[in-house]
């Protein structure tokens, strides 16, 4: 496998190379094809080679920042100068010790030797610094398509894992009672009592639309509209101010048009359900209090209740809370705030959000 791939790295610079000195070649080919001598072509083109390859893959690799551009610079100059004694020691040495047909046999140093060969070190420098701005722009973009690929799917992971969440906790629930069984239940009961106790068929009534709201308003995607989330509330306080004989003191505010928004199923409900577990509802002042904000834009619900006693013997306002805040970060990840004061006499939690 590695042989292969280096195959594919050199091969295509070698065929360049070969193209490339052709193409230098070809005038004398054309003209003179007895000056042309192999030995010295090959022998000064790898030292071309030498420069091109030096400055693209060590030495303008290593410029990252501005601030090693001068390095670069004195980098780049050294390597002009071992290509110039280089060229003089194949000029002066080699190709005579080969026999090779030069310029001359022992060339001496000057200004036209010294010019000639720094324009053709300055040249191959340019193809070089050429070559390694394309294949860098080239990196840039494969890096940022891979990122952009990567976050797509992550985007699809995790939208797929949101819907598995919620519908995971909508079929626990749906789970635990059969639908139909309990609605023609909950109707025969209605039915039957509504002529002896008007009171406790209208509790009925409360619970069998929850009992619908539970199995039917929420959609794919584990959202609800947020209208039938506060209608469920307040059938929920209802149907409790009932079982405890309208005794139970809470105040509820809703403020702003909740229409066309929606929010997880069973987000705002847990939070009630809470305060009704552990708070205690019957002191007149200190009240349960649910506000709730709407804009075009944003919600915020507030809930503040009164404990009961013996309120922090139990986890209390802890595992649910945890569940909900999972939830939370997998549907609206930072376009949520979620504050919670908790102490020995009552609980406070402030929810706001942007609506999806």
């Amino acid at each position: 496998m590695s042989i292969d791939i280096s195959r594919k790295r050199i091969l295509p610079h070698l065929v360049a190379w070969i193209l490339y000195i052709f193409y230098e070649v070809s005038i004398l080919i054309y003209v003179d094809p007895g000056s042309i001598n192999c030995i010295e072509i090959i022998l000064a083109f790898l030292l071309n080679a030498m420069v091109f390859y030096v400055n693209a893959d060590f030495i303008l690799v290593r410029l990252v920042s501005y601030k090693l551009l001068a390095l670069t610079i004195v980098k780049i100059l050294l390597l002009i100068s071992l290509y110039l004694v280089l060229s003089y020691w194949l000029s002066a040495y080699i190709f005579p010790f080969l026999e090779v047909k030069s310029s001359g046999n022992k060339p001496i140093f000057t200004k036209l030797f010294f010019a000639q060969h720094i324009w053709r070190a300055i040249y191959f420098l340019g193809l070089s610094t050429g070559y390694w701005l394309t294949k860098k722009t080239i990196l840039s973009e494969r890096k940022l398509r891979s990122f952009e690929r990567e976050q797509y799917l992550l985007t699809l992971k995790e939208q797929e894992l949101k819907k598995q969440i919620a519908m995971s906790h909508l079929a626990f629930i749906k789970s635990q009672v059969n639908p139909h069984f309990l609605h023609n239940t909950l109707n025969f009961f209605y039915s039957n009592i509504y002529p002896l106790s008007k009171p406790l068929a209208e509790s009925l009534l409360r619970l069998s639309e929850m009992m619908r709201f539970t199995f039917d308003h929420t959609d794919k995607d584990g959202l609800v509209e947020l209208a039938v989330e506060l209608k469920q509330i307040e059938n929920y306080i209802t149907l409790n101010q009932l079982r405890f004989s309208n005794n139970l003191q809470i105040v509820l505010n809703i403020k702003g048009n909740p229409q066309g928004k929606r929010i997880i199923s069973f987000l705002l409900m847990a939070l009630v359900e809470n305060a009704f577990k552990y708070g205690d509802l019957q002191d007149a002042h200190y009240p349960l209090s649910i506000n709730v904000f709407i804009d075009d834009d944003h919600l915020q619900f507030k809930i503040m209740n009164k404990k009961k006693i013996n309120a922090n013997e139990f986890e209390g306002h802890g595992i649910g809370i945890k569940s909900l805040e999972n939830q939370l970060k997998l549907m609206y990840a930072d376009n949520y705030e979620l504050n919670i004061e908790n102490n020995i006499y009552d609980y406070r939690c402030i929810l706001a959000l942007k609506f999806q």
